[in-house]
């Protein structure tokens, strides 16, 4: 008995899946209403090909359209655009017959504002800049050489694999601590912050990583939540932030204190190359060992110079010459003293004879004497008198009073 009856008798003609494709891509590009139309949405999983060409995904709250901007296109449009930005874009639905997806190639491209992620982005920035989450200030330096790395990521991928592949490379017996986590999608943030506190309180961590690889806004959104952020802020240990490419910026980026365009470049940061450390601890043990033998080296020198020496041999010679010094010491200024004195007095008596030429009683005790006018004012001249004028004369021996009754002048060659 045949069980398997078909209902749909069997057709003449079977389209393969190709045929099924270009039927719809013919019916799509026909489509007035669907072809040089302008369609507005906002820009993810942008990827920019080195041969010029774009390729990306227009989205609204509801649904989403592949894009392909062409590099012909591309040198016409005069502005940038980037994940997250709100765009209009001119152009004709298409089928991708290779995948069987239908998409929009772009003739044309312009803003229309900013995206809502992007928004809500500069918004947290703004908030977290003002309460100075950024600041160099409050950033810790990293550890020279940390007790053991952890690093909260996902246990699969290559950014795990990278991270311990430079780690091991670079300090081979560095103790490496994951702790997973999902680094997208529902769960992601209180895994990310679940693991950063875990760590915060493993005694045998200095330094914390966390890590993701590429992707869209959407895809390392987790990264740009506040709780993320906050708990990054509240960390007692460093936290190296790799998440993204070297062009994708996160609030995590911003909040951590060092930022690592890789997670390659993760692990360069938070461990030193053991090899090069000891062969600079190397290097320095053997300049210390050198300056240890010339110390000692000049120690015996200066021990042999004093085992020679004459006063620590016989230390009472030391003491009968420093009294021999100390006498003709006391000698030579005995000496000079007196030669001091000498000249000192010799000093005063021209001194004193010069004083002594100057005093008056001497010239009076010579047969001189001094005239003045009842002002007291001395007279010198012939000029100053006038008749019955009365005048003072000192003597060495007393004074008189005398009154004018004659005036001669007579000139005297001095």
């Amino acid at each position: 008995m045949n069980l398997f009856k078909p209902e749909i008798p069997f057709p003449a003609r079977v389209l393969s899946v190709n045929d099924l494709t270009m039927h719809l891509k013919g019916i799509l590009e026909r489509d007035t209403l669907l072809n040089s139309t302008w369609i507005q949405g906002e820009i993810s999983n942008l990827v920019k090909a080195s041969s010029g060409h774009c390729y990306f995904t227009l989205k609204d709250d509801k649904a989403i359209i592949k894009a392909a901007l062409w590099a012909g296109n591309r040198r016409r449009i005069t502005h940038d655009f980037k994940n997250g930005d709100l765009v209009i874009i001119y152009g004709n639905i298409s089928v991708y017959p290779p995948r069987g997806e239908y998409q929009i190639v772009v003739t044309d491209l312009r803003p229309a504002g900013i995206g809502a992620l992007y928004e809500a982005f500069e918004k947290l920035k703004k908030k977290l800049q003002a309460e100075g989450l950024f600041e160099p200030e409050r950033k810790l330096p990293l550890p020279f050489i940390p007790k053991g790395v952890g690093v909260v990521s996902s246990p699969t991928g290559a950014v795990i694999k990278d991270i311990f592949r430079v780690i091991r490379r670079r300090f081979a017996n560095m103790p490496i601590y994951l702790v997973p986590a999902r680094v997208q999608g529902d769960g992601a943030v209180a895994e990310i912050v679940a693991g950063i506190k875990r760590l915060n309180h493993d005694p045998r961590v200095d330094v914390i990583i966390i890590a993701r690889g590429g992707g869209s806004l959407e895809d390392l959104w987790c990264f740009n939540e506040e709780i993320v952020a906050r708990a990054i802020s509240a960390s007692n240990k460093p936290i190296v932030s790799a998440v993204g490419h070297e062009t994708d910026t996160t609030i995590a980026d911003l909040v951590a204190d060092r930022r690592a365009a890789t997670p390659s470049v993760a692990g360069e940061l938070v461990v030193p190359v053991k090899t090069e450390l000891l062969q600079n601890a190397k290097r320095q043990l053997t300049r210390l060992n050198t300056l240890m033998k010339m110390r000692l080296a000049m120690a015996r020198q200066r021990f042999r110079r004093a085992a020679d020496c004459r006063f620590l041999i016989n230390p009472s010679l030391f003491v009968a010459e420093r009294r021999i010094k100390v006498m003709n010491t006391g000698r030579e200024l005995d000496s000079l003293a007196r030669l001091f004195i000498g000249k000192a007095r010799h000093r005063y008596a021209l001194l004193a004879a010069a004083v002594a030429a100057l005093n008056p009683f001497l010239l009076l005790r010579r047969g001189y004497l001094v005239a003045s006018d009842s002002d007291g004012k001395m007279v010198t001249s012939i000029e100053q008198l006038r008749l019955k004028q009365k005048l003072h004369l000192q003597f060495v021996d007393g004074r008189a009073e005398v009154k004018i009754e004659q005036i001669t002048k007579e000139a005297f060659d001095a």
